[in-house]
């Protein structure tokens, strides 16, 4: 896990919303978003509210065995784009690019995921096969 203080004190009301469901995660998904989310808030980089939602629900559903890690990481390339789009277009370069930067590394992990990765059925038994 990337989150190196248990201490910690999150500035941004949005980012204390993720770590309190990503705090403790058992998923590789869950403890990303949570090593990211800390040092985004300790970078005063912000979250969009449709962005934390979006976090939120991924992570408890990844958690759940409901969603894969995959398609959690597929999901964020959407709604990081979105934001990155609206960020540029108000003019903040800064949130636009780690935002941007932010969806580039979710379809990343998405690709190197999917090489290895078992989805929700074949965790169940049910193989495409």
């Amino acid at each position: 896990m990337l989150k190196a203080i248990s201490s910690y004190t999150f500035k941004n009301p949005s980012r204390l919303q993720v770590d309190r469901t990503s705090d403790g995660s058992k998923s590789v998904y869950g403890q990303q978003v949570n090593g990211m989310n800390y040092f985004l808030d300790k970078k005063n980089v912000g979250i969009s509210d449709r962005s934390r939602d979006s976090v939120i629900d991924n992570v408890v559903k990844v958690e759940r065995g409901e969603r894969s890690e995959i398609n959690a990481h597929q999901r964020e390339v959407v709604g990081f784009a979105r934001d990155a789009f609206e960020s540029f277009s108000k003019g903040n370069v800064r949130q636009g690019s780690v935002e941007a930067a932010g969806s580039v590394l979710n379809a990343a992990g998405s690709v190197f995921k999917s090489t290895y990765t078992q989805t929700p059925h074949e965790k169940q038994g049910i193989h495409p096969w």
